[in-house]
This record gives structure tokens, sequence and C-alpha cells, in this order.
């Protein structure tokens, strides 16, 4: 064979290897995509979007580059609807594979649709203030089914301009009941609404009823009332109702409240600058952040609700709890995936977020306070919460917290006496399957 012939094959060879290799690496490219799919998860987490859709879409981009080869799909609900959309979800055991609960009874209620947090994933919880509100009985020696990530609780937000308007010192808002009474008429007299509220839906029993409750029970009766054992028919529980009834029997409220939600109506209502008074939450969407944003922060301010009994022990406490918790459904078949991702929420980059965009109080211990924005009403907020107590809206039932609602919806348009309200509430109880003993 000639030299010639011999680099004649060569090339042939060369050839035939450059298109081989051209021919692997068009179908490796083709496959790319597809081969990255495959080694991606992806789980799906129902929410109501607590913190607001900028504070989502930056958590949820932090935790996709934290964890390449997980991806994110958001189920988003509304807060007043979410019951409705979650529960064909426990009943069929299908859907999401993680999440969101209010801590407490609600999420305890619903604990068999929940795997048990393995130790891995609790070690996230060493770094937060609490987190038994994830764990059975508030106790973290127990089966814990969820992990928060923000502080969460009862203030009452006030408008400084519709109370100077209405002739009132915006720098000493009402501390008592009585108080109340005289600013609200001032504030009617003037045309606006004294207190935004909004009655149907679960916020009676998460925004309202701890502030009065915490006028007529001690901590001992709180956890009596978890355990099942405090009746409705008992007189500090019938006061409690009657403080509420006494909102709406004194007009100091929106006409449309038995009509509407506190969320978004109601607080509506107190940021459009047609209300004095609005009692909501200190972390999450309806925050101080939210207020002062439309309303001025120059406008806004933070309080306790005025005291019924000024010397009751708990009276000038903080209703203090857990925000929503995150867990993994029962039902994942993705429970490595759906972990991390609860892991991450307690973590300390989601805490920065969560302060940083949501104006959110983070239960994380590690986060900076420097990061925390400036406001006045945060500055009184943050005064509120060193003196925290039992937040007795968790500590009840789904069947209670909806009886409270209803009933108070009823009691509100004149169809219910205090007397039957209270028959209705202890039936509730009852017929709790969380309290049964």
């Amino acid at each position: 064979m000639t030299s010639t012939s011999l680099a004649a094959g060569g090339r042939r060879r060369s050839a035939r290897a450059m298109l081989a290799g051209l021919a692997f690496a068009s179908m490796t490219a083709l496959a790319g995509p597809a081969a990255l799919a495959a080694d991606t998860t992806t789980i799906r987490v129902l929410n109501w979007e607590p913190g607001g859709a900028d504070y989502w879409k930056a958590l949820v981009a932090e935790f996709e580059k934290q964890n390449p080869d997980i991806k994110v799909e958001l189920e988003t609900v509304p807060f007043d609807r979410y019951p409705e959309v979650q529960g064909p979800y426990i009943t069929t055991k299908s859907g999401p594979d993680v999440m969101e609960n209010n801590a407490g009874l609600e999420l305890f209620d619903r604990r068999r649709a929940y795997a048990e947090l393995p130790p891995e994933v609790l070690e996230a919880g060493k770094d937060l203030i609490t987190y038994s509100g994830g764990c059975l009985n508030f106790d973290t020696t127990k089966a814990c089914y969820g992990l928060p990530f923000g502080y969460q609780g009862n203030v009452m937000y006030y408008n400084k301009k519709v109370l100077a308007e209405a002739g009132l010192d915006p720098a000493n808002p009402p501390k008592t009941w009585d108080e109340m009474g005289a600013a609200c008429e001032k504030v009617k007299a003037s045309g606006k609404t004294c207190l935004a509220i909004g009655l149907s839906g679960i916020f009676p029993a998460y925004w309202d009823f701890p502030e009065i409750a915490r006028n007529y029970l001690t901590e001992d009766d709180m956890r009596a009332m978890l355990a099942g054992k405090m009746p409705w028919t008992d007189p500090k529980m019938v006061n409690v109702l009657k403080g509420l009834a006494s909102i709406t029997e004194k007009g100091w409220t929106n006409s449309s409240a038995p009509s509407i939600t506190m969320l978004p109506d109601g607080a509506d209502i107190f940021q459009s600058g047609n209300a004095a008074f609005a009692g909501t939450i200190i972390s999450d969407a309806v925050n101080w952040a939210a207020f002062g944003k439309v309303l001025g922060d120059e406008n806004l301010g933070a309080m306790r609700w005025p005291t019924l009994v000024a010397d009751a022990p708990l009276a000038n406490s903080f209703s203090g709890i857990e925000s929503s918790v995150f867990g993994v459904t029962s039902w994942s078949d993705k429970k490595d995936a759906a972990f991390k991702f609860v892991k991450f929420i307690a973590g300390k980059e989601n805490a920065e977020l969560l302060t940083k965009i949501a104006g959110g109080i983070s239960l994380n211990k590690n986060v900076d306070p420097s990061v925390m924005p400036k406001s006045q009403a945060l500055s009184q907020i943050l005064e509120i919460i060193k003196t925290p107590t039992l937040h007795a809206g968790v500590l009840l039932s789904g069947q209670e917290a909806d009886a409270l609602a209803r009933g108070w919806q009823e009691v509100a348009l004149g169809r219910l006496s205090v007397e039957d309200w209270t028959g209705r509430m202890q039936k509730a109880l009852e017929q709790s399957p969380s309290k049964r003993q």
C-alpha cells in the first residue's frame, strides 16, 4: 500500500470520526433539555401568598437558585377561600406537595394530611424564636408538622389624619373601651367610619376574638380552651362574646361589616382613609408596611386594642403567635424536595427577604436588626410585642371559629341574641374532633 493510499484512508477515517462526533454532539444538544428536565423535581406549593406577590417571587427565585434541581410551582388562593380549595385536596389525598396553614389548631385538625417533620428539617427550628405552633399541643417534644417563618399577632392601627380631622389628639389614641366609645362618636360625626371591620370568614376568630379574650381569660384559661375544658357557658367566655357584640351594637363599625371579609374589604376601608381604626396583624400583607405605603408613614400609628377590664392580668399584653406554617403533604411522592422547601422557609435567607420586601417581623434570630425598615408604626409594634401572651384565636377549633364568625354576623344584624350565640359556640365545641374528650 502506498503512502498516498494511507493518507487517503486516514482522511476518510478522520472525516467519519468528525461526522460521528458532530452527530453525537447534535444528539447530546437535543437530549440536553430533556435530560435536564428529567433531573429536575417540580413541587407544588399551596399558599395564600402571605407577604405579597413581590416577596413570594423573590422567595421562589432564591430557593430555586440554592436548589437548581428543584422547581417550585405555586398555587395561590385568596385567604378567605383557602379552606374550600384545600379541603378537597385533603379528602382525595392528592394535589400539593407543600401546604400552608395557620399555626395551632387549624394545623392540628389537619395533621393527617401532613408528614411529620424529620429531625434534619427541625434543625432549622433551632434558629427560630419559637416554632411550637407547628407541633402538636404547642409542644416541640411532640410531633411537628410544619415550620413558620414570621412572628404574627394582633394590633390596632389608627389613622392620625382622620383622628385630627375629628378633633382628637393623634398622639393619644384611646386606651380604654370608654375612651374608644367617645372617640368613635367624634369620628362618626366627622363623616368617617370609626372601626373598619369585616365579619365574614375566619378573621373574627383570629383578629378580634383574642383582643377581647385577653380582658377575661388567664393563660391557664386559654390552655383549658385548647384542651376543650373551657365551656362557652363559663361566665368568662360569655363576657368575651358580649364584648365582641358590643363593637357592632355600639355602631362603631361600617354598616357593611356583616357581609364583607376583613381581607380585603375591611382593610380597604381603612387604607382608603375612610376609617380611623382597623384591627389587623403585625406581619404579612395587611400590616404597617402596606398601610404606611398607602396612607403615608406619617399618618399611621399602631396601638394595643383598648382595654375593657383595665386591671385584667393580660389586658396590656400582646396576642402573639408564629405566622402560618408550611408542611409536607402525607401523599407527596417528592418529600425530599418538599422538605428542603419547608426548611428554607424557616431559614435566614427567607427571613431577610420577608423583612426587606414584605416588612414582616421574622422569627429567625440571625436576622440583622439593621435591615428593618424605618417606621414609627413599626417602632410602636416592636414595643408592643415585648409583653406577649398566648394567642387565643389559634386555640379555637375550625368548628368554633366558624360559629364565632357566623354568630357575630347574625348578632350584628339583630337576628341572634348573645345567649343563643353562646349555645351555638358550646355546640361547636362539643362537635370539635380536636377537643372531643
